[in-house]
């Protein structure tokens, strides 16, 4: 009986206490939780940070808010001109002549020449040759051959301008082959081809000596994104490849930049704020300047290192702005790979709603079409050589969210016809990041998107019974874009993943290796906090006047960052317009998540402009004032900035953060090569009088030609944007 007094009596203090302190009666130490709204009592940040819950979705990515705003039927090319034929068609020696197939192609005069790589941001080009119905007396020894068409009675008027593609001197060295110990297939494996059905229990099978790499990226997809966009591959990859999917990706930075070099190089590019978690700061491997203002040449670039090992490599990307040169950093001085479709997209892009036009009006071809054709190409070039290829599509989902939904098909048909291909190599069908903008971003899943890049693995069938279930558990882990290139790292030490361990003294682990024992959440592994996938209750605050305070303390922060970085003069200082959401991190110290709006620059936008998210921790003082600090180092844009951020071309991390005062003037650089499309070979027409076949010189000794017609520029397009 005493026991149960006394337990009656706890009981009752217990919630007096809690009676008291709801009607704030208590109010000296959760003075400020009481104002944001309830929020767990007891503050423990460094358990709440040691652990890491991840969010699951349906498996079909979908949620009733994007069902009610995607417009999955877009497709822009339902109504293309699908028999479109270009006038002049390159053979496979490297001539050309023109297509009697082509209707009016009695009417026109062409001419062809061969584009070279010089550097990433220059091309170089050879003199032009005038076309006839019989092949070219000219080989065009570059993998890019440029035709372009007048009309005979009117030469003004250019009725066509094409590159065509083609692998120059490819050399298949043919792969080796060696004996491999394979355990029968698991009955859950996909058998449909090859039917390894007479493989017995530890049967010696013949396979590639180093099997082939195709590393496919489709910038800003999610991968919930790719669950309902892509759910034919993603079937294909499942059910035909055993393609496992890793959910819990998380990306390393804001942009495609320092998340590309994370996975491709491996390194750090941006300070790491580690106080949220009472840690020091994390130091980049590379600044601002060593990782864009000077040429990657001598870093190790995962194709690169392949290709030394003996691989075949090719590298394709449909934005000139591309991976290591966003905004205008200087990329490659000499091509890092076998094949390298550089060339091609500098031209493409120096006029490019010309360069659509002049291939064909209304013609099939989107901008990721050429990377396919070309890693077909590849492919076929090289069937029996070790191969590694990247190729970055940007344009289809970078802006758009629903432009990913008619490449499904697409996609689809390109693994089905190179299944065999892809069933005994390694598979990455990968994002970045998630997108960054558009009707998406402002939901719940749309939110973690963002920070969650697709990534879909599949490796040779050989490996599958080893492999696959370590792969398997690792999808449940938090990964980052570092653990992406040890794996890659993995593959190029060990091609059949044969070894102990994966690659020690990287910043990441091989996923194809059981991970490190021990705690993975955002305050072990290299995440940046405002990018970190892991879910912490959070309590909303419904109090204006609260919020508000937060806002101008926040804007306050934001304008300091100006000044820190010394770009005051060249960008507006923030002034507060309306807070968004404001959210405490419960168990926390005041650690308050705030979307927020500015004035400046909201006269361009649609959109409230900027608007950002940061973390912040408030916490109000003795006087009563809210005292408000940054916990994450930087501010996260929330929507597009787009040119009113052009005068920090050069200074890519600051983007985000500025509104430039002065949007017509470029911030002038003395160490930085301009951001402009070069030839260095005059756009120039030459008729070739050579009887026999004769290969085009280089062009370095290029010889002189005639003076070009009026029409050169619109022919072949000026390279200076």
């Amino acid at each position: 009986m005493r026991f149960l007094f006394w337990l009656c009596i706890g009981f009752s203090s217990l919630f007096i206490f809690y009676g008291l302190l709801s009607t704030q009666i208590f109010s000296f130490d959760f003075d400020y939780l009481k104002e944001l709204g309830p929020a767990s009592l007891a503050i423990d940040e460094v358990g709440l940070f040691s652990t890491c819950v991840l969010a699951e979705f349906d498996k079909d990515g979908w949620t009733k808010d994007v069902l009610a705003k995607a417009q999955v039927d877009y497709d822009p090319v339902k109504k293309c001109d699908d028999k479109f034929m270009p006038y002049t068609i390159l053979g496979a020696n490297g001539t050309v002549w023109l297509n009697k197939n082509k209707d009016g192609v009695d009417y026109v005069n062409c001419w062809a020449r061969a584009i070279y790589f010089k550097d990433d941001w220059h091309y170089n080009a050879s003199g032009w040759f005038a076309l006839e119905r019989s092949a070219s007396k000219v080989v065009f020894n570059s993998d890019f051959v440029h035709t372009s068409c007048q009309l005979i009675e009117n030469i003004t008027e250019v009725v066509e301008d094409f590159v065509h593609l083609q692998m120059w001197n490819a050399q298949d060295d043919k792969g080796g082959k060696i004996n491999f110990t394979s355990k029968k297939p698991s009955p859950s494996s996909s058998t449909k081809f090859p039917k390894p059905t007479d493989l017995k229990e530890e049967e010696e099978i013949v396979v590639d000596e180093k099997p082939s790499v195709f590393i496919i990226v489709f910038d800003s997809v999610a991968n919930s994104q790719a669950l309902r966009s892509l759910p034919k591959t993603i079937s294909l990859m499942e059910h035909e490849f055993d393609a496992v999917n890793l959910k819990h990706v998380n990306k390393a930075g804001e942009n495609s930049h320092p998340n590309g070099i994370a996975f491709l190089i491996g390194k750090l590019i941006t300070d790491m704020d580690r106080g949220i978690f009472g840690l020091g700061k994390e130091t980049a491997d590379w600044n601002e300047t060593h990782a864009c203002y000077r040429y990657f040449d001598d870093d190790p670039f995962i194709l690169k290192e392949f290709t030394k090992k003996g691989y075949k490599s090719m590298m394709a990307e449909d934005w000139a702005n591309g991976v290591f040169n966003y905004p205008n950093c200087w990329g490659f001085k000499n091509a890092p790979v076998t094949h390298y479709m550089r060339p091609f997209q500098i031209y493409y892009e120096s006029d490019l709603k010309q360069s659509r036009i002049l291939m064909g009006e209304d013609q099939c071809f989107e901008y990721h079409t050429f990377l396919f054709n070309y890693l077909t190409k590849f492919i076929k070039a090289y069937k029996e050589s070790p191969k590694i290829s990247m190729v970055w599509a940007s344009e289809i989902a970078h802006n758009f969210n629903d432009g990913l939904f008619h490449v499904d098909g697409q996609l689809f048909n390109y693994f089905r016809d190179n299944r065999e291909l892809f069933d005994k190599s390694y598979v990455f069908l990968m994002g970045d990041h998630g997108i960054r903008w558009g009707k998406v971003r402002n939901t719940w899943i749309g939110e973690r998107e963002i920070n969650n890049p697709m990534m879909f693995v599949s490796v040779p069938r050989h490996l599958r019974d080893r492999i696959n279930p370590i792969l398997k558990e690792n999808s449940n882990q938090l990964l980052t874009s570092f653990d992406i290139h040890a794996s890659f790292v993995d593959i190029l030490n060990e091609p059949h993943l044969g070894a102990q361990a994966g690659p020690r003294g990287l910043r990441g682990n091989s996923f194809f290796r059981p991970l490190p024992p021990g705690e993975r959440s955002c305050r072990t592994l290299p995440i940046p906090i405002q990018f970190c996938l892991c879910e912490w209750n959070k309590t909303k605050s419904e109090n204006e006047t609260i919020n508000d305070e937060i806002g101008n303390g926040a804007v306050r922060l934001l304008n300091g960052k100006l000044r820190e970085n010394q770009i005051a003069d060249e960008c507006e200082e923030f002034t507060f317009k309306k807070a968004k959401e404001v959210k405490t991190i419960d168990r926390t110290d005041g650690l308050t998540e705030i979307l927020f709006a500015a004035n400046e620059c909201d006269a361009e936008f649609k959109v409230l402009f900027p608007s950002s998210q940061t973390i912040v921790r408030a916490r109000r003082m003795d006087n009563g004032r809210m005292n408000v600090t940054l916990a994450a180092s930087d501010f996260t844009r929330w929507n597009s900035y787009g040119d009113t951020a052009a005068c920090m071309n050069k200074r890519a991390s600051l983007r985000p953060m500025c509104c430039c005062k002065f949007k017509d003037r470029p911030r002038s650089s003395s160490t930085v090569e301009p951001t402009t499309f070069h030839s260095t070979t005059q756009m120039k027409k030459k008729t070739s009088s050579t009887k026999k076949s004769t290969t085009i010189p280089s062009p370095s000794s290029t010889p002189k030609s005639s003076p070009s017609p009026s029409t050169a520029k619109s022919i072949a397009k000026s390279t200076t944007k």
